[in-house]
């Protein structure tokens, strides 16, 4: 029996010994061998990683001058794990958004990747709700604050179609752009903004903090040298300069106000984008913050529509613009001879219908020259009957009517150019006649274009065929280092005109603005010898659009236009006034060839 209880104390002495053994042992490989990743492990229960957002890049006109910049503002971040008395705490927080506490559950919800990632809830927070939510802090636990930014447009250039704007990510773009983005970050979503985001982005950052038990920093960890965190910084974004000329775009804004319409001009050296204008429009200043639902509705549901680029999206019949294309048709094939005379007295009649010219007395004998000057509906119509469909869409598409130019902004529509197939299908096979042709001949009918498909055929014309894309971006500015990358201008060739062809429609223009009968002699610049065509097209919905498309000077072309103005009666009464304006602007300005220098240092 002493023996057996000896034993039992021997062999728990021995146990108790093997335990201490074990426990020494582990103690001992946890600090010779796992120390340093439990230290690392205890480190991120205290300390939280930030994101740094890049600074977006600028946006510039063809000189350099700022267009688009940055100004500081506030983002509100939320860690929903360390959110205390949840009810109260969203009350204040959706109080001083100017949002219900059920749209902000709703939105922590939609951005939330973890009980203890940040999720944004409040982007472009002005001072007056920053204020109030840093003072009440301490019942804010696990709400953080955090400097942003958000775009001005403060330089009297509005261009909203052509810049575009910011607004929040979609899951979607999350998706589609990878691991520098962040539910709640910003995004290009129009214009020049969506077009170059991955150029004016730049990568983000991180930093890291220390935290308490709550979530309350407790102090910046950057420039430290820890041994698990290592800071990285933000690589600002690239800036953007456009072809654009601030000066001549501010002009165009203001003569356009209070018009449904607008103007492109393009340089005839390399397709920049000197000017383009789309009214009525919007203030861009509404884009940068948050968006109210009203606005937008306001802005959607306006009669005018004020969101859609008239210039690049919609579509619109060319008119009296279009009658080179019969010209160059007609020409090419020799069905035409410049010399051959049509007498025009006020009207045509084919199959019993009678199609009337513009000018009810009639022009008279004319040729081809004479029925350009004066926009002769008569003798474009004989011509475009004897032309015929086939030839006529054959030369329009050379010169890029029914496809998009390439512009570099998104939505761009690419026009409606009927050809016997389209015909077939909309009016059935056999179902259509060949007199259709006599309205296409003058730009009427099912024909549908922009007014930047006229800008470019202005400028083809111009160049006798050699045309470019046009472009937006000109180069790419490093604002640290000062490079500028150039992208080549992408040329576009009208082929197979002969050089006699170009000269008379060249000619056929420069007698609209210079000859004795000319359709838009008022549009004259004194010291300036320009060429354009007038356009007057009938609108079934109202009085007719205007156009005028030219280019200038003569002998020498460095800018092709386009203007527009819905309902403006006429072209050479509502639209030629505004080309005048552009001419006299650029000519008064030495701006006709004037080459920008580049940008070799950050300003």
């Amino acid at each position: 029996m002493e023996l057996n209880l000896e034993s039992k104390r021997r062999i728990f002495a021995g146990g108790l010994a093997l335990l201490f053994l074990v426990l020494i042992g582990r103690f001992a490989y946890v600090q010779l061998f796992k120390g340093e990743q439990f230290l690392e492990e205890a480190n991120k229960n205290r300390v939280r990683i930030i994101d740094v957002d890049p600074p977006r890049g600028l946006i510039r006109d063809r000189f350099g001058e700022v267009l688009v910049e940055n100004s500081p503002a506030y983002a509100i971040y939320a860690v929903p794990a360390e959110i205390r008395n949840a009810p109260e705490a969203y009350q204040i927080i959706s109080t001083a958004l100017r949002m219900s506490p059920d749209d902000l559950k709703q939105q922590i919800a939609k951005n939330k990747r973890g009980n203890f990632t940040p999720v944004k809830i409040g982007r472009q927070v002005d001072f007056a709700a920053f204020s109030l939510l840093n003072e009440r802090r301490l019942e804010l636990t696990g709400v953080d604050f955090r400097a942003e930014s958000r775009r001005m447009y403060n330089h009297g250039v509005k261009a909203p179609h052509l810049f575009g704007y910011l607004s929040e990510i979609s899951d979607a773009e999350l998706n589609i752009y990878g691991n520098n983005y962040s539910p709640g970050d910003l995004i290009g979503k129009k214009g020049i903004e969506r077009q170059y985001e991955r150029i004016m982005r730049g990568e983000k950052g991180h930093r890291f903090i220390e935290v308490d038990a709550v979530g309350r920093v407790i102090r910046d960890l950057a420039g430290q040298d820890t041994t698990f965190f290592k800071d990285q910084e933000p690589e600002p974004g690239k800036d953007l300069l456009l072809g654009l000329d601030a000066s001549l775009q501010r002009m165009l804004e203001a003569e356009l106000a209070g018009k449904n319409g607008g103007a492109v001009v393009l340089n005839c050296k390399n397709g920049d984008v000197l000017a383009l204008v789309s009214k009525p429009d919007f203030d861009p200043e509404l884009f940068s913050k948050p968006l109210t639902p009203e606005i937008w509705n306001r802005l959607l549901n306006d009669p005018n529509k004020p969101l859609y680029d008239r210039m690049v999206q919609s579509l619109y019949p060319p008119g009296s613009t279009f009658k080179m294309i019969t010209a160059f048709a007609g020409l090419q094939t020799g069905l035409i001879n410049p010399n051959e005379t049509v007498f025009c007295p006020g009207y045509y009649v084919f199959g019993g219908r009678t199609f009337d010219c513009h000018k009810k007395g009639g022009h008279g004998t004319v040729n081809l020259l004479g029925a350009l000057e004066q926009s002769c509906n008569v003798y474009f119509y004989r011509m475009g009957f004897r032309v015929g469909l086939e030839h006529w869409t054959d030369y329009a598409k050379r010169f890029g009517f029914g496809i998009q130019t390439g512009i570099d902004l998104s939505e761009e529509s690419g026009g409606l150019l009927p050809d016997e197939e389209y015909l077939d299908r909309r009016y059935g096979k056999g179902r259509w006649s060949k007199g259709m042709m006599l309205n296409l001949a003058i730009g009427q009918g099912d024909l549908l274009v922009t007014p930047l498909q006229m800008a470019c055929f202005a400028m083809a014309i111009a160049n006798e065929g050699r045309s470019f894309k046009p472009r937006l971006m000109r180069s790419i500015l490093d604002p640290f280092t000062g490079k500028e990358e150039f992208p080549e201008p992408d040329s576009v060739y009208v082929r197979d005109i002969r050089a006699e062809n170009w000269e008379l429609v060249r000619r056929g223009m420069f007698l609209v603005v210079n000859g004795g009968r000319g359709t838009a002699v008022g549009s004259r610049v004194a010291g300036l010898i320009s060429a354009g065509k007038t356009g007057t097209a009938q609108n079934p919905h109202g009085e007719p659009h205007g156009w005028f498309i030219g280019f200038a000077p003569f002998d020498d072309p460095q800018v092709a236009f386009c203007v527009f103005i819905e309902n403006g009666g006429s072209g050479s009464g509502a639209a030629g006034p505004i080309a005048k304006k552009i001419l006299s602007f650029l000519h008064q300005n030495n701006k006709l060839g004037t080459q920008p220098e580049p940008i070799d240092s950050a300003d």
